[in-house]
């Protein structure tokens, strides 16, 4: 899986997003571009700079047109020649920017009037960052970013001073599901970067990945570490993520604990489930259950395993590396001592590596014939094995 990670070690901006996906994302023809399409005069520069000894690119916008309003912002997006799905994705950003101002100020988003965000620079930054990002999209990449350092103490805004993070910006993260450090002297997370970040992002899980390329946009100001947002393309060795909760059992009965795998398997969270004899403290007969579900869900199923067994604890494991095959079950039709009967045969991909049949199909025809369950399962074996041969001949 082709993966673009954004690494905001040191915070982020509308402008160090854009500098960070140039040349990946979006070139200088495509901002030329996007520019003549927003039919907005903007001005600005690309250069490239040292940062810290970290070579870096920044853009540089000239900053002007100020204190518009959201209905303004969307006026200029939506009459723009910009693809649609530019001007849909622009809108969304700017739609979380508005909201969290509305809810910090208590008013209607829709009334808001934004100050440092409406201006053309703002505009430029998000609207170049969406084509960027839909052009990455396109190419089959998803958007993952790390912890966000957001910065602390004080920031001078046109409202007064506020702390940091910015109550708008505090009010993006609360209704995203990136997570983010105060840590850092002063505003290093900016509205505009915050919505960018959260609209196109998750956040980052532990996975195996080849880094193909890297890149770093610059902020503007000074700090104590690189001012740079770090892009690390690459391929992500796998994709799945679930969990396996499991706990010890030594004081449950046989019938108790029949009756909460029943239960377990019931729910809908629950992928798989197993029980394990074992030998636990005094050497007493135990029993390891362990059940399988999708990490986000982990906490209800482990809660569950508690309620039903009277389990004290609980171990949940995140397991990052499950290799599924991709598999179809399909309906044939085999001959069997001069019968014709259907049954249900998983094909496992690629390469039709396995042929199963379904065994309640292989009971149902051996009860049928009266016949060993083990003889019609080879039987049927041989039959959709040699069938499967016809057709790769064929």
């Amino acid at each position: 899986m082709k993966v673009a990670i954004l690494d905001a070690f040191n915070g982020a901006s509308g402008d160090m997003i854009l500098a960070s996906l140039l040349d990946f994302g979006i070139d200088k023809g495509e901002i030329e571009d996007t520019v003549s399409a927003l039919g907005i005069d903007i001005r600005y520069r690309l250069a490239k700079v040292n940062v810290k000894g970290i070579l870096a690119k920044r853009i540089e916008v000239e900053e002007k047109g100020g204190h518009r309003s959201f209905k303004e912002v969307l006026s200029i997006i939506k009459n723009s020649k910009l693809e649609d799905e530019v001007k849909k994705n622009a809108v969304a950003i700017f739609e979380l920017i508005a909201k969290a101002e509305a809810k910090v100020h208590g008013r209607n988003y829709r009334e808001s009037v934004f100050h440092e965000v409406g201006a053309d620079d703002a505009i430029f930054d998000v609207v170049c960052c969406v084509r960027a990002f839909e052009n990455l999209k396109k190419e089959g990449y998803t958007f993952f970013a790390t912890p966000i350092r957001a910065g602390s103490g004080f920031v001078e805004f046109s409202h007064g001073k506020y702390p940091v993070p910015a109550p708008a910006v505090l009010e993006i993260l609360k209704n995203s599901s990136l997570k983010f450090i105060m840590d850092g002297e002063g505003e290093l997370l900016t509205p505009t970067g915050a919505a960018i970040l959260s609209h196109y992002c998750k956040p980052l899980k532990p996975f195996p990945l080849k880094v193909r390329e890297i890149s770093y946009g610059a902020g503007k100001r000074e700090t104590d570490v690189p001012n740079v947002l770090r892009l690390i393309l690459g391929e992500a060795a796998f994709h799945d993520c679930i969990a396996v909760i499991e706990t010890n059992l030594d004081d449950l009965s046989g019938e108790m604990l029949g009756h909460a795998m029943k239960k377990l398997l019931e729910r809908d969270d629950v992928l798989d489930l197993v029980m394990i004899p074992a030998y636990g403290k005094k050497m007493r007969p135990a029993s390891i259950l362990k059940a399988i579900s999708p990490m986000h869900r982990a906490e209800e199923v482990a809660a569950e395993i508690m309620r039903l067994t009277g389990s004290l604890g609980v171990r949940v494991i995140p397991v990052y590396h499950r290799v599924i095959s991709r598999r179809e079950m399909e309906t044939v039709k085999v001959k069997i001592r001069g019968r014709e009967f259907e049954v249900r045969v998983k094909r496992s991909y690629p390469g039709f590596e396995l042929l199963k049949p379904e065994f309640d199909d292989v009971v149902a025809i051996a009860e049928n014939l009266n016949a060993p369950v083990g003889v019609v399962y080879r039987e049927i074996l041989k039959k959709i094995g040699a069938e499967n041969a016809d057709s790769e001949r064929e």
